[in-house]
């Protein structure tokens, strides 16, 4: 699923979004610092909150005890929820209103992540959460007690309810919520950053600044304009104005010994499988490359994909996947280019 993250501000905070972007960093905000004042608000009907799964093996008295406890660490749990971290995100790079909010008055960015790759760094007790836009505020049962307490899980119904829940106002948002166990900085795989979207406003020389610090990243561009005749806005491609150079200052990843060791069958992805190692080993955090080869799992014996496995600068084991005809693209576009 594609996401995006608007951005925008003064020069300060576009420096810094820029060294994060070069840093492969995303920063998970404290949830009490949140702009939604009503951010983990629920209500507890207290006269029925009593367990009422265990009212057949416990005495009244007991269970008295037992709620009154319960409702004391559901509390103190909810004022734990602050500590949480939170990366926003929304479904849509078109709304108006985010532009207009997050992005600088459309004189800022949107970043746009392919989900599924952004999550494959495990950073800390992170949960995905689509936002749900309600009239009412949420309401904590038993059975969402008893549930997280059984699975100690934090994608239950009680994280949420709690964390996942806002009023109907923010509905345009379409938000989706990177929920981490702490806030902070956290590193991200390169390649789950796939496009970048400039504001209608956005200043000339900005543009070239970002292209310049992700110049070889593979990025594709778009500048927003107003669509005419509507009240909409539309996305225009832009030409990277550093197409074909290499990633600044990145020396090319070491490859081991041995790499690729071709299996009988397999001699004619040979070109295949060299040219995906090419790719890899300039990936801004690869370190060193240690396996290549079709993959078991993608592809089909008449498609097969091609996979490379590598360490990461920070110690991490990750893995790329590249179709035949992504390879054969990237072949055709270097010879050209020598």
């Amino acid at each position: 699923m594609k996401v995006y993250k608007y951005r925008g501000g003064n020069k300060s905070i576009l420096k810094r979004d820029l060294r994060s972007l070069y840093n492969n960093e995303i920063y998970s905000a404290p949830f009490n610092l949140l702009n939604d004042i009503f951010e983990a608000r629920f209500t507890i009907n207290e006269n029925h909150f009593a367990l009422s799964q265990m009212r057949s093996v416990i005495k009244e008295q007991d269970l008295k005890k037992i709620n009154a406890s319960t409702l004391k660490v559901l509390r103190e749990y909810a004022d734990n929820v602050n500590e949480f971290g939170i990366y926003s995100l929304s479904k849509t790079f078109e709304d108006e209103l985010l532009w207009a909010y997050y992005a600088d008055s459309h004189r800022g960015f949107c970043l746009e992540y392919e989900l599924d790759e952004l999550m494959e760094y495990r950073m800390r007790d992170e949960l995905v959460i689509p936002v749900d836009y309600q009239e009412k505020m949420p309401c904590i049962t038993d059975i969402d007690l008893l549930d997280f307490f059984e699975s100690k899980k934090m994608a239950g119904n009680l994280n949420r309810k709690m964390i996942g829940t806002k009023s109907l106002r923010w509905k345009h948002e379409d938000e989706v919520r990177i929920v981490t166990g702490q806030s902070g900085l956290y590193k991200y795989k390169p390649s789950s950053l796939k496009s970048i979207y400039f504001g209608c406003r956005c200043d000339s020389r900005f543009i070239k600044l970002v292209m310049k610090v992700l110049c070889g990243r593979g990025l594709k561009y778009y500048k927003m304009s107003m669509k005419a005749d509507t009240y909409k806005l539309e996305r225009n491609r832009s030409e990277d104005c550093y197409k074909g150079r290499s990633y600044n200052n990145k020396v090319l990843a070491t490859v081991e010994n041995g790499v690729p060791y071709i299996f009988e069958g397999n001699e004619k992805y040979v070109k295949y499988i060299n040219v995906a190692i090419d790719i890899v080993r300039r990936l801004p955090d690869c370190k060193n490359i240690f396996n290549a080869d079709l993959s078991v799992n993608k592809g089909t014996p008449s498609n097969p994909v091609v996979y490379v496995q590598y360490e990461s600068i920070d110690g991490r084991i990750q893995s790329e996947y590249y179709t035949l005809n992504v390879l054969d693209y990237y072949f055709r576009k270097q010879s050209k280019s020598e």
